[in-house]
């Protein structure tokens, strides 16, 4: 059956522990290789996919108290016709028809 290479085989799987010879353990061996690495769901995709599932959350609670920020804002200039007019003066340069804007800039 294995031919002249029998004496040379037989050394190799002595040398292999016999809980490893086992077959149901290199079964198990091969199916732990071949899910860590070769499925579509390896392991390198899953850390990939942590990643940018953690990525994506810092983002989403960063847009999150940006939004909050901004309700904030617009509650505030709906509700105070002097803070509007405040508003509306330093982001869109607007003035009362009567007025002139000098933007000063400062030199660094």
């Amino acid at each position: 059956m294995l031919g002249q290479n029998a004496p040379v085989v037989l050394r190799m799987l002595k040398k292999i522990p016999p809980f490893f010879r086992n077959r149901y353990v290199a079964v198990l061996v091969l199916f732990i290789l071949y899910i860590s690495f070769f499925d579509a769901h390896d392991l390198i995709s899953q850390m990939e996919i942590k990643m940018e599932l953690r990525e994506i959350s810092e983002e989403i609670d960063y847009l999150n108290e940006h939004t909050e920020s901004a309700k904030s804002q617009i509650e505030e200039l709906t509700s105070d016709k002097e803070e509007l007019e405040k508003f509306a003066r330093e982001q869109y340069l607007m003035k009362r028809e009567n007025e002139e804007i000098f933007v000063l800039l400062h030199e660094e």
